[in-house]
């Protein structure tokens, strides 16, 4: 392998799920309110990337949909690269974790009988700018 980071390990850390009995699936007034938190701890090599999604369907006041969704990557440093830990973490440790956390997210709101949830893409290189 080339210089870079190598995943170890991705684990499913949280999972919350809600939902409301009567869901109004034919009103496009519903709001969906996505915030996705990415945290990075890194000790020696290694780098890890815990991101959570927080997402609610509201109608209204009525929160009808609530998932709580943490994932945990770790991941190991091999050779040189041109960018610090941190940066890895907040951006493409977080890219790599996000599609697991969309595909708990979609898979859940099957089993509830929501049809597909698509959350929208995310650029994690702006989220990591608007942190500095």
């Amino acid at each position: 392998m080339e210089a870079g980071y190598k995943i170890d390990n991705l684990l499913l850390m949280e999972c919350n799920f809600s939902r409301v009995a009567n869901v109004t699936f034919d009103n496009t007034d519903a709001e969906h309110i996505i915030n996705v938190e990415v945290n990075c701890t890194v000790q020696e090599n290694k780098v890890f990337v815990q991101e959570t999604l927080k997402f609610e369907r509201k109608n209204k006041e009525v929160i009808e949909v609530s998932a709580t969704i943490t994932m945990l990557g770790a991941f190991e440093k091999v050779g040189e690269i041109p960018f610090t830990p941190e940066e890895f973490g907040r951006v493409n440790g977080a890219a790599i974790l996000f599609p697991y956390i969309r595909e708990q997210l979609s898979n859940i709101a099957l089993k509830a009988g929501l049809g597909h949830i698509i959350l929208p893409l995310t650029n994690f290189i702006t989220k990591n700018e608007e942190k500095k």
